[in-house]
């Protein structure tokens, strides 16, 4: 039981675990609905609008398990030491024997109160950063589903466009918004345009693509401006899922310490059938969310 230390991956680990539905999901609170090989392209390429504003809430669900594992292992630990104070054990005098065990049976104990307290501010850190990310997520999102209608409705009133449903319009500026690099747009001033005609599949000039970049500008601004939004809480969701992570392993490390003291005591031993009870929210998989 062990925790193993392992690298986090892109977003296709986080979906691997919770399945497309919950991308799609996620995506759904700010109104940004995706055919699904749309989604799947997003999730794909890192740079995107849609990729990064994945990142932060799948980041924040894990953590939020790593938490609800770690707060059952405290629980379970909780209830280890209220059966062994409510037998007697620890009552028995200094002298008498198993004195040893049960004095480090009180340093595990008050070990195990200072960790749930530090636990409980990590928790608090986690929730406020739920709520502060997903403020900024709805405001930004408001703000890009907004330009990306404007953008759509412009692309589609150029004349040499028309005869294309805006459908096709939309999947082809989602088709570029979601496999260009928008970073490197200073480089290649037609490159998203290049990318929107491998959807709507017209002869376009050099003027006929200034038009349709030109209904692009402020999207584009949003996406770019975007990553400057999502970083810092990106980075705070990495230091709490390397918090989280470590709570999960102490309080799991301190059942395993507390059990082996239990088992020095010869004359106390566990209600085996209430203890099987109080193991059953551990019966988990360990694995989610390890670093």
């Amino acid at each position: 039981m062990a925790e193993e230390t392992k690298a986090v991956g892109d977003l296709s680990q986080w979906v691997s675990t919770y399945g497309l539905i919950t991308a799609e999901r996620i995506l759904g609170r700010y109104q940004i609905h995706l055919p699904q090989n749309e989604l799947l392209a997003a999730l794909k390429y890192p740079f995107n609008f849609y990729h990064k504003t994945l990142k932060v809430p799948l980041k924040n669900v894990l953590n939020g398990i790593v938490f609800q594992q770690a707060l059952d292992y405290h629980i379970y630990a909780q209830k280890l030491f209220v059966d062994y104070l409510l037998s007697g054990e620890s009552a028995k005098e200094a002298d008498s024997q198993g004195a040893s065990t049960r004095a480090s049976m009180e340093d595990e104990r008050q070990r195990l109160i200072l960790l749930g307290e530090e636990f409980q501010k990590s928790k608090k850190d986690h929730e406020i950063l739920i709520a502060t990310s997903q403020a900024d997520l709805i405001r930004t999102c408001k703000e890009w589903n907004t330009a990306f209608e404007k953008a759509a409705k412009g692309v589609h009133s150029l004349g040499f466009v028309q005869n294309l449903s805006i459908d096709s319009v939309k999947s082809a500026i989602n088709h570029a918004m979601i496999h260009c690099d928008l970073a490197g747009f200073s480089n290649d001033q037609y490159f998203v345009i290049d990318s929107m005609n491998e959807i709507l599949k017209l002869n376009l000039n050099e003027e006929q693509k200034i038009k349709i970049n030109d209904q692009l500008t402020d999207l584009i601004k949003i996406s770019l401006d975007f990553e400057g939004t999502i970083d810092p809480y990106i980075n705070q969701s990495e230091v709490i899922c390397v918090q989280a992570n470590s709570f999960r392993t102490q309080f799991y490390d301190t059942i395993i310490r507390v059990m082996g003291l239990i088992n020095l005591l010869s004359d106390y031993r566990l209600n085996e059938i209430q203890d099987q009870i109080n193991r059953e929210p551990l019966y988990f998989d360990r694995d989610i969310g390890k670093l």
